[in-house]
Parts: structure tokens; C-alpha cells; sequence
């Protein structure tokens, strides 16, 4: 009771979505985790005081990936499930076309694989709100950390207890941060999506012959 173009689709995406997902997550931990214990290290060694704005931007940056990448990985799910439903109604006409050139109507079969077509639309719309606002929260949350780790380093500067090397090295990693996070919040987007696109292969091709 199934679209034949509809479970080779869930075939094809799950299949790449699994081989998406371990390959950001060991990318992600690899590249994040050298980088951040090595600025960590850094910054510390200049002045403990440095660390602060990378600490609270951190916690920030934790708690919208907390609130968008989950909600990324429901839309995901919803889209993969309307990506097969529309495949699979464009490749079973083809599959048909015999049948559906003797018994169809050309106009009713376009209304159906439309139908399928505006299904999907909706999903990618409410993906795209998403990334508006993770677009809008990452760049503001980078702004304000450039702003600050500069402030403090002035102010450490200015007291005597940070030299200029420190101030220029905080600010650069800072500035380097701004690409990173862009980086990790749209793979952590990535992963989720293709988390959702897994869970959603699983519900079809996990079932028993019945």
C-alpha cells in the first residue's frame, strides 16, 4: 500500500543521511575540540580575565543551538516524509506512464504531483524561518563577543595586566570564532536535519513483511 518511487527514495536519503551524520559528528568533535581547548589554553596564559566573554558566549551560543537545531532536525523529518511522498508521485507516474497515458487525465495527474510539490514547500518555508533566526541570533551573539573580548582587553590593558599581544591575540581568536560558529551551528543544523531524515527511513524500512 506503499509508492514504489516512494520507498526506493527512503532507501537512497536514509542511506545518506546515516553516512551524512557520522561524518559531521566526527568532523564537528575533531576540528571543535582542538580548537577550543587550544584557545582555552591561549587565552588563559594571557590572562584569566579573557576568558570570560568566550565563556558566557559559549553558554549562549550552547542555548540557541539547544532551541533551533532540534526543532531543525522535526522539520527535517517532516521534509524527508514530503520529499519521498513527492518523488515517489513523479516517479510512479513515469514508472506508469502507459497506463496513465491510456486512463489518466494529463491535468489531473499534474494537480496530483502538485499537491505533493506544495507539501514540501511548506516544510522547506518553515525551515528557512529557522534559519533566519539562527542567522540573525549567531551573528549578533558573534558581534557582541568581538565587542566585549576587545572591552575587556582594553580594560586588562589599560590596568597594566595584559600586554598588547594578549589584546590582539583574544581579539583574532574572537574574530576567528565568527567563521567557526557560523561553521558548526549550520553542520549542528546538518546533522539534525539528517538525524530526522534517518528516523523517518527507519519508520518505513525497519517494518516486517506483512
Amino acid at each position: 500500500d506503499e509508492f514504489a518511487g516512494r520507498v526506493a527514495t527512503k532507501v537512497m536519503q536514509t542511506a545518506l543521511a546515516v553516512r551524512d551524520s557520522v561524518l559531521i559528528v566526527t568532523d564537528i568533535l575533531v576540528y571543535v575540540g582542538v580548537y577550543f581547548a587550544s584557545m582555552v589554553a591561549v587565552a588563559a596564559h594571557f590572562d584569566g580575565w579573557l576568558l570570560v566573554p568566550f565563556v558566557v558566549w559559549l553558554a549562549l551560543y550552547g542555548a540557541a543551538l539547544n532551541y533551533f537545531v532540534p526543532r531543525l532536525g522535526r522539520v527535517g523529518k517532516a521534509q524527508a516524509d514530503a520529499r519521498s511522498l513527492m518523488t515517489g508521485r513523479v516517479t510512479d507516474a513515469y514508472a506508469n506512464i502507459s497506463t496513465v497515458k491510456l486512463f489518466s487525465h494529463g491535468r489531473r495527474e499534474a494537480a496530483y504531483v502538485r499537491s505533493a510539490m506544495e507539501d514540501f514547500m511548506r516544510t522547506a518555508h518553515a525551515q528557512m524561518r529557522l534559519v533566519t533566526g539562527i542567522e540573525i541570533v549567531n551573528f549578533t551573539l558573534n558581534m557582541l563577543l568581538i565587542i566585549a573580548t576587545a572591552g575587556v582587553g582594553l580594560w586588562r590593558w589599560s590596568l597594566g595586566e595584559a600586554g598588547v599581544g594578549a589584546l590582539a591575540a583574544a581579539t583574532s581568536m574572537a574574530l576567528r570564532l565568527n567563521g567557526i560558529s557560523h561553521w558548526v551551528m549550520w553542520e549542528m543544523a546538518r546533522l539534525f536535519e539528517n538525524l530526522g531524515t534517518v528516523e523517518d527511513g527507519m519508520s518505513t524500512l525497519s517494518r516486517h513483511n506483512a
